[in-house]
């Protein structure tokens, strides 16, 4: 009876230094971000996006790779879709806009010719909740000079804004006067004093041809960009602005994710892949694509869920998920997670965002708590890791009995002629390695099939 007891510990040990041993970083190879290779755009200036020190890369050794070949072949590919997506007709696909939704049909589209099933709990390839929405609508500014004499000024070449939630009809000067600014007769300047700008109604200067972010989340009073020259004659005195800004931004709107699905042998469990489909919209001409953030997420999703449609069996159900309004404070992550909680006792989620710049690694993003789909998705897709919350729609899926990670690039964040892209014209499809996305498809594809139905936790120890 002793020795078997002895047995029993022995093993109980031996099991628990595996499991220990599984979550520790592997870190016999490290890559800094800084250390990628800079990559030129044709946008060298800077943009208002802080950059973020480079985050610690790891290779995860202890996983072994995907052994699970796919030998069928499919007929899109990414680039197809991201030149889709990109187009003039869907407005930047500002989260509910008009051209928002056109996306969103498209998407739905897209699941279908690709052999995807509508999630049986919703009966529609879109599911609705209510959120923030921001129409895409043009303004109109004026300068007007010490006599009353208006000058108007050209959208997209002398100005630009961030759509505005309120109807703004307005003649004022710039100031950091809070008084004058309370009683209306002030427009906040945010190049004098940027600091107490948010949640005000507010003007900088600054490279007005590359765009700005028209979609406005949050609700917040509207951004003015205009030209250096245009800012130094509003400070000249006696020049104040005219501004007529539309209701853009409608406080009981809704928006629609668009959902498909897969069955798999296990009804228990799932895993879901995702990107947000919804980008930084349009104003007036300024068109920003939104290429990379995130028409590349959403270009690979539609290529995963072609490759795992000709699938004979799946271990696990797959949903697949284009959401919307991830920048909203109720977004389309969140009302997804929301609805199939109760559904699985146990959902693996895959986000992805920001992929497939030239010359720039993937990596995959998840905390310690994660470790275990991180390091099955890391070792079995030979990507580097890191232990780091970016806390995009990943977020909605931190549950008890869920587990999510990003799929990423660092230099998204680190790498200045990148960030310098991002809700600008310039975000665009010649930024992009098609290659890299198709080959990430096909691999993610493989890693469903083969290890789709991997328990959240590595190992359970019994005492």
């Amino acid at each position: 009876m002793k020795k078997v007891l002895c047995l029993l510990v022995g093993l109980s040990l031996v099991f628990c230094m595996t499991a220990c041993h599984k979550e520790m970083p592997a870190s016999e190879k490290t890559v800094s971000a800084e250390e990628t290779p800079d990559v030129t755009t044709e946008n060298n200036s800077t943009n208002d996006k802080e950059v973020m020190p480079g985050t610690t890369l790891f290779w995860e050794t202890a996983i072994a790779p995907v052994q699970y070949k796919i030998d069928w072949t499919v007929e899109g590919t990414t680039e197809t879709y991201i030149q889709e997506l990109t187009k003039p007709k869907y407005q930047g696909r500002a989260g509910g806009s008009e051209g928002g939704r056109a996306a969103a049909d498209w998407l739905a589209e897209q699941f279908s010719r690709v052999g995807l099933q509508q999630l049986p709990t919703l009966g529609s390839w879109k599911q609705s909740y209510q959120t923030h929405v921001t129409s895409v609508f043009p303004g109109e500014a004026f300068i007007v000079s010490p006599d009353g004499q208006e000058t108007e000024l050209k959208l997209g070449e002398d100005w630009a804004f961030r759509a505005s939630p309120d109807i703004v009809e307005l003649t004022a000067p710039l100031s950091t006067d809070n008084t004058l600014y309370s009683d209306g007769k002030a427009i906040w300047d945010a190049k004098e004093d940027p600091k107490n700008a948010n949640r005000k109604l507010c003007l900088t200067s600054g490279d007005v041809s590359k765009g700005i972010s028209y979609t406005n989340a949050s609700g917040n009073p509207s951004r003015i960009l205009v030209t250096d020259a245009v800012y130094e004659q509003l400070k000249t005195e006696g020049y104040q602005l005219h501004l007529q800004l539309p209701d853009a931004v409608d406080e009981e709107g809704s928006a629609d994710n668009v959902v498909g699905f897969l069955p798999g042998k296990d009804h228990t469990k799932a895993v879901v892949l995702g990107a947000n489909f919804d980008g930084p919209g349009q104003c007036g001409p300024l068109l920003m694509p939104g290429a990379y953030n995130n028409a590349s997420g959403v270009a690979t999703l539609i290529q995963t869920a072609e490759w795992l449609a000709q699938s004979d069996e799946l271990p696990c159900d797959v949903i697949f998920a284009a959401f919307n309004t991830e920048d909203n404070r109720k977004n389309g992550s969140a009302a997804l997670s929301d609805h199939i909680e109760e559904q699985y006792t146990q959902i693996r989620m895959v986000n992805l965002k920001c992929i497939g710049w030239k010359g720039q690694p993937i990596t995959v993003y998840g905390v310690n708590s994660e470790a275990t789909l991180r390091s099955s998705l890391a070792g079995g897709l030979g990507l580097q890791y890191a232990d780091r919350d970016i806390g995009s729609d990943e977020k909605a899926f931190y549950k008890e009995t869920m587990s999510s990670v990003l799929l990423f690039q660092d230099a998204c964040l680190s790498d200045s002629n990148i960030t310098a892209t991002l809700n600008t014209i310039y975000d665009t499809v010649d930024n992009l390695d098609f290659a890299l996305l198709d080959n990430l498809a096909k691999n993610l594809a493989a890693w469903v099939i083969e290890r789709g139905d991997e328990p959240l936790t590595a190992y359970v120890v019994y005492w």
